[in-house]
């Protein structure tokens, strides 16, 4: 059943376009993720469709006597109301059951007709059905999964911050349980744990379902259909997010080999309107074929031209590693760190050494940003002590990112941070993190999120940086430029340390996770996916019957690349590589350790003491190289599978 359908929406605003021609259907009980660049037009969309707004032209339809409920949306409540009571009103539809059932029960003391007792019995059932005896176990499970304590819940909702009241909206939502759900966002705001349990939330939910998102694992794992906006046009794709990108590879290829042939079919057509050019002196029809060939060649260079517009708009950015640091990078013992002497972190020890991809895990409030300005300098060490190693050089990328005068221009910005660029030097570093053109004018006041951390990727852009600190790298950001913050950290050689709730980015760039619990930090060699099954198995040891989330029916939650979907061949042919080439990245830097080690040995060879600890570094290190080598051995043998069926295919 068709629930939603646009046929040729048109939206503008003054001069600009910013919808042209979007034409979809929703079905009953779909799953879309709505995506594409910042400014595209996706939440002008939602706006469309929730009659905040109206179009220019086309049409919208909603199927009559739907309810639907819209994230981005937040109600007023009158002052004093609690998170409770805000939550609460999702059973709205729920209540207004209640009093009529009282009524037709009134009305049934003084009437005992077949046809009074059909409508009660038919209320009943519907009551009964949408969970009108469960609302205080749905309140619950509700609650518990998006991590809303009783504290929280008895706190008056106008003194919540913006990303609080987003999050008690969207339990609001849940709670409601509409018809259709448009989510603008939703992990917006949400630490790992909420994300997972939203996500198999929506997993199981029957209704309809269009949902914004950057976050590629929650796609991956709540959806099965995609629509791209792009220069104002739709373009759908059946499957998740993985499946979508799959099809947007072969595609590159077609388009790849298709150029390819354009460029033969030019040089052909040139070779042989030149010469028709010079026969043409004294033949009227052969200059008038050479004309027309000329005019084809103009259309499909125009055709290429349109497409690498189109298609390569892309950054060319790299980050300075600073030079050479010491091996050891940083060490931390027995730390202790805190506001106004109370200690948040306590008993901290770690250590990180050179070209180590680290990612600091943990939930909202955990203390991740707290240990990040230790790190930093902006918090002293209550305790312990923090060792830094040699020409260790730091720079961060925080989360809310502020900049001194963000009345200047992007250009005046560079030309007043950088002292001695010309204005063509500060032109070409902008262009190269996508600033282009005119672009360049713009204040720094009315920049999206997504262009502030462009901006602030630049100016690091010219810092000397072997240790870079990242608070939420991808927040704000869509996924062209997610994709394009990982291809240049996954260039960089110098040492990461990151704080992130995005596991598709998690899963591509850590090697290492620590996790901050409990009031301090604990260290887990091995990558995201080796740390989800690891936590998974702790989970069900302990008490698995205590989960708040709906029943699996898929390791969603597993597996953060594909959301617990198959990866098609080509997908996991990449991601083996990924993975490969990152232990290839560990065992090279280990191996200099050890080398390293042994010359500290030499020197040593007096020193019992100082020896015997050189001797036991040493076991360690070469007991984690054994288990590299022995993780990149299982990368190449998959690797080798993968290629052996492809051989069979063909």
């Amino acid at each position: 059943m068709i629930w939603i359908t646009a046929t040729q929406l048109q939206k503008s605003f003054g001069e600009h376009v910013v919808l042209s021609d979007v034409s979809f259907e929703l079905r009953q009980g779909e799953h879309v993720g709505l995506i594409g660049r910042n400014g595209s037009g996706k939440s002008t969309l939602f706006r469309l469709l929730c009659g905040q707004m109206q179009p220019d032209g086309g049409t919208l339809t909603v199927a009559p006597g739907l309810r639907m409920e819209v994230l981005e949306q937040i109600p007023y409540y009158p002052p004093g109301t609690t998170v409770e009571q805000v939550m609460r009103t999702g059973f709205a539809p729920l209540h207004d059951m209640e009093a009529q059932l009282s009524a037709l029960r009134e009305q049934m003391e003084r009437d005992s007709s077949p046809a009074l007792l059909q409508s009660y019995d038919r209320l009943h059932a519907r009551y009964e059905s949408e969970g009108g005896y469960e609302q205080d176990l749905s309140f619950a499970r509700v609650a518990t999964g998006l991590h809303l304590e009783e504290q929280f819940l008895a706190r008056p909702f106008e003194a919540l911050s913006g990303g609080e009241k987003t999050k008690v909206n969207l339990a609001r939502i849940m709670l409601a349980n509409p018809d259709i759900l448009l989510l603008d966002e939703p992990t917006n705001h949400l630490d790992m744990a909420s994300i997972e349990w939203t996500e198999e939330f929506l997993f199981h939910y029957k209704g309809t379902v269009l949902l914004i998102s950057h976050d590629r694992a929650f796609l991956d794992g709540t959806v099965n259909r995609i629509m791209e906006l792009e220069y104002g046009k739709i373009t759908d794709y059946a499957g998740n997010y993985s499946e979508y990108m799959d099809y947007k590879e072969q595609l590159a290829e077609l388009q790849q080999r298709h150029y390819e042939r354009e460029q033969k079919e030019i040089k052909r057509l040139e070779t042989v309107s030149t010469r028709l050019l010079g026969w043409g002196i004294q033949t009227e029809r052969l200059s008038r074929a050479a004309l027309s060939m000329r005019k084809r060649i103009a259309r499909l260079r125009e055709n290429q031209t349109q497409r690498m517009r189109q298609n390569n708009r892309r950054i060319r950015a790299s980050l300075d590693d600073g030079g050479r640091s010491g091996f050891d990078v940083l060490s931390l013992k027995d730390v202790a760190v805190g506001y106004d002497g109370k200690k948040l972190l306590e008993h901290v020890s770690f250590e990180l050494k050179k070209g180590e991809r680290v990612a600091l895990l943990g939930d909202n409030g955990a203390g991740k940003t707290t240990l990040f300005k230790l790190l930093c300098g902006e918090l002293p060490a209550m305790e312990g002590r923090v060792k830094w190693g040699v020409n260790v050089k730091v720079g961060l990328m925080p989360q809310n990112l502020v900049f001194e005068h963000p009345e200047r221009t992007l250009l005046d910005t560079l030309l007043w941070e950088r002292r001695g660029l010309t204005a063509q030097m500060a032109r070409d570093r902008l262009a190269s993190y996508d600033f282009l053109g005119e672009e360049v004018f713009k204040r720094v006041a009315d920049l999206s999120g997504g262009e502030r951390a462009r901006l602030k990727h630049c100016l690091l852009s010219f810092e000397p940086i072997n240790l870079f600190l990242l608070d939420e790298p991808t927040n704000h950001l869509d996924i062209p430029s997610r994709e394009w913050v990982e291809s240049v950290l996954e260039e960089y050689e110098g040492t990461l340390l990151f704080i992130s709730h995005d596991r598709y980015f998690i899963s591509r760039m850590a090697s290492r996770i620590l996790t901050v619990e409990q009031g301090t930090v604990h260290d887990f060699h091995g990558d995201f996916e080796a740390y989800q099954q690891a936590r998974e198995a702790r989970r069900q040891a302990a008490s698995p019957a205590a989960q708040a989330a709906p029943a699996k029916e898929t390791p969603a939650a597993k597996a953060p690349a594909d959301g617990g979907r198959s990866l098609s061949p080509l997908r996991q042919e990449r991601t083996l590589q990924r993975r490969q080439a990152a232990c290839e990245k560990e065992i090279a830097a280990l191996e200099q350790q050890l080398l390293q080690l042994k010359e500290e040995m030499e020197r040593s060879m007096s020193d019992y003491e100082a020896l015997f600890e050189l001797t036991q570094r040493q076991a360690a290190l070469e007991t984690q190289l054994e288990e590299l080598y022995e993780q990149w051995s299982g990368f190449a043998e998959q690797l080798e599978a993968l290629e052996s069926e492809k051989e069979k295919e063909q």
